[in-house]
């Protein structure tokens, strides 16, 4: 998250992109700082949507962070692309 903060700047896309990429790395960010203390507290790995609320409780986490940090990767290759 840092590195990319810093090449936000120097992108020539809409301020809209950058926003997205943002908001999709905070999500992962804060999903990720939810579900590993958690799996650590409940003794859940997360790794399977199977299993006890606990278990799917920190799947979700893992799963929405992990998805929106791959969305913020690929709107993060299209910027650097658009602004060659």
């Amino acid at each position: 998250m840092f590195a990319v903060a810093t090449l936000l700047a120097s992108f020539a896309v809409a301020g809209q992109i950058k926003r997205l990429i943002a908001s999709l790395l905070i999500i992962s960010g804060y999903s990720f700082c939810v579900a590993l203390p958690l799996a650590a507290m409940v003794g859940e790995r997360g790794l399977s949507h199977r299993g006890p609320l606990k278990a799917k409780a920190v799947f979700l986490g893992n799963a929405l962070g992990a998805v929106t940090s791959l969305l913020a990767s690929l709107v993060l290759v299209y910027a650097a692309f658009e602004s060659l």
